[in-house]
């Protein structure tokens, strides 16, 4: 507008980006009135910390924290209620349970540090607390996440859960859920798939609450040694598309051919160890258009490739497609020799330049392994640098 011989700018305000909020909340103990514990649930600060790790990352996850350990019944309803209160209808709310829980008349209840025995269902987190506070909420990105016995009771009799809702839970009404000294395995499974993108099924960048689902499911279905399996439940409610829970902050696409496939799975569980998600074509389904098509996306995504440079691999003209592209798209390749290889040709012309890390089989300290994943995240590291904005 003009004011007089002035004429200033009438600017509007940039909307503000959505915000995430995360409540995590651990408790293994009930404690009597002479202080003794009547429960006590091991490793449930490992839980926390371990899905504060991840869900706390700027760079893959970005939610605000509010995480709990033993507390009294009433801060954990406060701390859901407020940021139920807090968010908007863009905005995500995440919360997190593990720890001793009850069932009783078919309800689920999580017990706080100052539960009574004798009154359960007044003394302990409830779904018809928890639930009733979301409906409220503006949110329409609602996640709970509960790692405990019985925990699939949390929708007994179907109470009204709110628009825009994701629920997982470890186990079925009628099951135990299980760990040890490192903490539950349901929760171990979540950060699996979370910190190493192992859950991002369609290669996409971003773990989503139904690929989530998806990874855990097999996972905890296989159960372990001494421990039976166990059966995740899901539900989702008037949400019109999956939750994105993590980012893959890296990608690395390995290049290989089946016969070198022991020291390959080395290799990817050392790169998600890191951070890094990996594409790797495990299942040697070849030739068809789509697994083609699938390739070219996964190399197009990359920040970097490894290839697994043996006498077997320069021979094959799939991975030399592969090799062709990333060089065309200007992708880092990292090779890793494995026993001798005479380089001729194109492989001579465009990887005889690069150094090579060489695998070393009778190295039991895995210093190869080191390497590699030093000079993957250095070549990541200067692509970024180079192409900001892709």
């Amino acid at each position: 507008m003009a004011i007089g011989n002035e004429t200033t700018e009438s600017t509007t305000p940039e909307p503000e980006a959505p915000k995430r909020y995360a409540v995590l909340i651990g408790n293994g103990c009930v404690e009597a009135a002479d202080g003794s514990r009547l429960f006590d649930v091991p490793a449930i600060d490992k839980d926390l910390a371990a899905m504060a790790a991840v869900l706390g990352d700027r760079e893959s996850a970005d939610f605000a924290l509010t995480s709990l350990l033993e507390p009294p019944l009433i801060q954990a309803r406060r701390e859901i209620a407020r940021v139920a209160r807090m968010a908007g209808a863009d905005d995500t709310v995440l919360i997190y349970y593990s720890g001793c829980s009850l069932r009783l008349g078919g309800q689920l209840y999580l017990p706080m540090r100052d539960a009574d025995p004798e009154y359960i269902e007044a003394t302990c987190l409830d779904a018809e607390f928890v639930l009733s506070v979301l409906r409220r909420s503006r949110s329409r990105r609602i996640v709970i996440l509960l790692d405990g016995c019985h925990s699939g009771a949390f929708f007994a009799d179907n109470r009204g859960v709110p628009n825009g809702f994701f629920a997982l839970s470890s186990c079925a009404a009628d099951e135990m859920s299980y760990g040890d000294a490192d903490g539950g395995f349901f929760t171990r499974a979540m950060i699996e798939g979370l910190t190493g993108a192992r859950a991002d099924a369609d290669g996409d960048g971003i773990v989503t609450t139904d690929e989530l689902y998806r990874h855990v499911l097999p996972a905890c279905r296989a159960g372990r040694e001494r421990v039976p399996p166990t059966t995740p439940q899901m539900w989702s409610w008037n949400l019109p598309e999956p939750i994105a829970l993590t980012h893959v902050r890296r990608r690395i696409f390995v290049s290989y051919r089946r016969s070198d496939g022991a020291i390959a799975d080395a290799l990817v569980a050392a790169l998600e160890h890191q951070g890094f998600g990996v594409w790797l074509d495990r299942e040697d389904i070849g030739g068809g258009s789509r697994w083609r098509d699938e390739i070219a996306r996964a190399i197009e995504g990359c920040d970097a490739m490894v290839f697994l440079m043996s006498a077997t691999a320069l021979e094959s003209d799939e991975v030399y497609k592969e090799l062709a592209m990333a060089r065309r798209l200007a992708r880092p390749i990292i090779p890793l020799q494995i026993g001798d290889v005479r380089l001729i040709g194109w492989h001579k012309a465009e990887l005889g330049p690069i150094q090579a890390i060489r695998h070393d089989p009778a190295d039991r300290q895995g210093h190869w392994l080191s390497a590699l994943v030093d000079a993957v995240r250095a070549a990541c590291s200067a692509a970024r640098r180079q192409a900001p904005t892709r």
